[in-house]
């Protein structure tokens, strides 16, 4: 599913967490404005969600080298979400059973896009072989008029952290906007958002490299993580013409056709 994160507003984002004030600054900013319009548009197609959670369950047996959830928190976590989302315990068996049977190692590698010298794109694909699936794949790749190039110049990254805070808010603690703001600063995120009060949802941005490591933290720390992913922003955006924007959508659908393939980012307005 194709992400517009570049209409959150991050492309300028150089933020100065010294103290509270600046993080409260941030939090509730204009960049924010968009994100519940394109998180509900993300997940897609049912059968599409249920393959990536599988690669998620797939990914939590590997990281916590095991495939038992009372001994792998991450894999008891994983499990929890997949409920959430609907999928039958029974397939989440035995997508489970097929982790431990299956040797190969499932990694995330980058495939970098220019398609008709105008669009850049950042495609995130989960794979135990990419040589074959970069085989398989370039033939469409150039016969679409697109090619394989270094793009990073053309992006910024981050770490998107969706989570609720679930622990009780103490005595001492005004609102959940004071919790979260403190808990950003002391726990090394770099922006914080309340997406709901009610809820108490929260999104925290953060480094890339500090991705896992923060949404563990805030798990220690009261917080529910609904969510995590590293997420591309361009520095710049396009307009496609009418048939130019048809080119374009057939090209994307044959890319989300590709096995393993988890996300899209591109510079498309």
């Amino acid at each position: 599913m194709l992400r517009h994160f570049s209409r959150i507003g991050f492309q300028n984002i150089r933020p100065n967490f010294n103290d509270v004030q600046s993080v409260r600054r941030m939090a509730g900013h204009s960049k924010w404005a968009n994100i519940k319009h394109i998180k509900a548009q993300k997940d897609g197609l049912r059968a599409a969600l249920f393959t990536k959670i599988s690669r998620q369950l797939r990914l939590a047996v590997q990281e916590g080298k095991s495939a038992d959830p009372a001994v792998n928190t991450l894999l008891r976590s994983e499990i929890e979400n997949a409920l959430k989302r609907n999928m039958p315990m029974g397939t989440i068996q035995n997508t489970i059973k097929k982790c431990q049977l299956s040797k190969a190692q499932l990694k995330k590698h980058r495939f970098d896009i220019r398609f008709r010298r105008k669009v850049y794109m950042v495609c995130s694909i989960y794979s135990d072989n990419l040589p074959m699936v970069k085989m398989d794949v370039t033939p469409m790749i150039k016969k679409s008029g697109a090619e394989f190039i270094d793009v990073s110049h053309m992006f910024e990254d981050f770490g998107l952290i969706e989570a609720r805070y679930t622990s009780p808010l103490s005595t001492t603690e005004n609102s959940l906007e004071e919790k979260v703001t403190e808990d950003a600063i002391q726990l090394g995120a770099e922006d914080v958002e309340i997406v709901d009060v009610t809820t108490a949802a929260v999104n925290f941005i953060c480094s890339p490299i500090h991705l896992t490591g923060l949404s563990k933290t805030l798990e220690q720390n009261g917080y529910s993580i609904e969510n995590s992913e590293h997420v591309f922003t361009p520095h710049s955006l396009v307009q496609l013409d009418a048939d130019e924007k048809k080119a374009y959508t057939v090209f994307v659908q044959k890319l989300r056709d590709v096995p393993g393939l988890e996300d899209i980012y591109d510079n498309v307005e």
